[in-house]
């Protein structure tokens, strides 16, 4: 209970007790329902991207089934279904498979939508469907609307090349009763609506993993996101993805877009690569019980829609853990509030712990600053590493939207950049001390700045305890 000082027993208590699952919410305008567009039955020439992923998916899945059924592009509908002779379609083999079983896809082009839903079978938790693919399978727009739609528990989808041919659709949707639903291993791309793929409509339980999923940029401008978790979702884990090169976020989870609405809940990101998006890494509006952990994010810059930040945690956001995740090359390294929705909540029970920032650049005009807490409430700012920062390394309480950064704690931090910390006027219970600073850097309490550690905690009131790097 070492951090128990610096918290409070009440807040200790909030930030360890949130979730081990987590999940996201809802949309903003043009990302909300998968949308439509129109199909064609002829080759896609090319992949559009740099591939499957090399990683395997670390979720357990069946690996004996009681039956398989096999589809390929020279089988038959009228076929029997085995491996001498196969469906030609997925949609065919959807209609035959039940709980236990497998549908093994041969190597091929497949344009056709692939719609679990209706008269589909559900699978069980002790007997899941499972469709995948026997080497390079690419599915492509053969009909209207999102080209992989689940609407079921426990099924596997793993293996495929999803390629949404620059279309106005999602790739991958989940809604409903999901749960012990999975999409592992696959290559998904190249989509022009709000992105790759997305929870909503009550989706749960879901496990997004070893994904590679870019290149969603919506057409003719605005945001499209790696992975959209949208209002109602709960208890989703996305794992283990490379999500780059996107015109919106890697991940967000948005907020409700209607009153009354349930935020999302029980959002855990982890061990994922997140790079090179026009605005975020990971992006949490109106949601709770977030985890945010072991991730590697880079290379992000102020656009017109973020400043750059890779995580950023506003609107009514609530508890939400960013731990010990690897952020450099950004606008920004960790934001916890600065947007604000009418009179709904600022971020509370936000805990920043473990986590190792550098190279944090004004490049495009963004503040460079490492970890920056504006209008939130019962922030932990504990045990970060930050480094190189064009900014300040460090900012708390200067008022952004007329609220105060209240009830924070910065503690056992370790700062090394030419400006160190910035604080300003609006930071009710600050609690600030065992945080250690390279020699002979700016600190500053709004208006007066001083490079000397004992003048600062004179200045500053706080840091009574904190040192220099050695």
């Amino acid at each position: 209970m070492k951090r128990a000082k610096w918290l409070g027993v009440g807040l200790l208590t909030m930030l360890l007790g949130a979730c081990s699952q987590v999940q996201k919410t809802s949309e903003e305008a043009g990302t909300k329902l998968p949308g439509t567009g129109q199909g064609t039955e002829e080759e896609a020439p090319g992949t559009g991207g740099s591939g499957a992923p090399s990683h395997a998916p670390s979720t357990q899945r069946p690996q004996h089934f009681s039956r398989e059924w096999y589809v390929g592009p020279s089988g038959s509908d009228h076929a029997a279904g085995s491996k001498q002779a196969p469906f030609r379609t997925i949609r065919r083999a959807l209609k035959a498979v039940g709980p236990g079983e497998v549908i093994q896809v041969l190597p091929g082009i497949y344009a056709e939508s692939v719609v679990i839903d209706g008269d589909v079978k559900p699978g069980r938790k002790d007997a899941p469907i499972t469709l995948k693919s026997q080497g390079r399978v690419r599915i492509f727009p053969g009909g209207g609307g999102t080209l992989v739609q689940i609407r079921k528990p426990h099924w596997i989808v793993e293996g495929f090349e999803i390629d949404v041919r620059k279309q106005p659709r999602f790739a991958v949707l989940f809604e409903g009763n999901t749960e012990g639903s999975m999409l592992l291993g696959s290559h998904i791309h190249d989509g022009t609506l709000g992105g790759g793929v997305t929870t909503f409509g009550g989706a749960h339980g879901v496990t997004i993993e070893g994904n590679n999923i870019h290149d969603f940029h919506k057409k003719p401008r605005g945001d499209s996101h790696g992975i959209v978790v949208q209002a109602t979702s709960r208890d989703i884990t996305i794992r283990d993805n490379d999500i780059h090169d996107n015109s919106g976020d890697s991940v967000q989870c948005l907020k409700p877009d209607r009153p009354g609405q349930t935020p999302a809940r029980g959002l855990l990101i982890e061990k994922n690569r997140l790079y090179s998006n026009d605005e975020n890494a990971v992006d949490i509006k109106t949601c709770s019980n977030v985890v945010i952990r072991d991730n590697d994010m880079h290379d992000f810059r102020k656009s017109a829609t973020s400043a750059g930040e890779a995580v950023v945690v506003h609107y009514s956001a609530r508890d939400v853990r960013v731990v010990n995740n690897r952020i450099a090359v950004a606008g920004r390294g960790i934001s916890i509030g600065g947007v604000k929705d009418g009179h709904q909540p600022n971020p509370t029970a936000v805990e920043v712990e473990g986590n190792r920032i550098t190279d944090i650049e004004k490049t495009g005009g963004s503040d460079g600053t490492g970890i920056r807490v504006e209008n939130a409430k019962d922030v932990a700012v504990v045990g970060n590493t930050i480094d190189k920062t064009e900014g300040y390394g460090l900012m708390v309480g200067l008022g952004a939207n007329n609220a105060p950064s209240e009830n924070v704690t910065v503690a056992e931090n370790v700062v090394r950049s030419p400006n160190l910390v910035r604080l300003g006027r609006h930071r009710p219970g600050l609690r600030m001390d065992r945080n250690r600073y390279a020699k002979g850097g700016l600190l500053k309490a709004d208006p007066k700045e001083v490079r000397d550690l004992t003048q600062w905690k004179s200045l500053s009131g706080v840091d009574v305890t904190s040192s220099q790097v050695p």
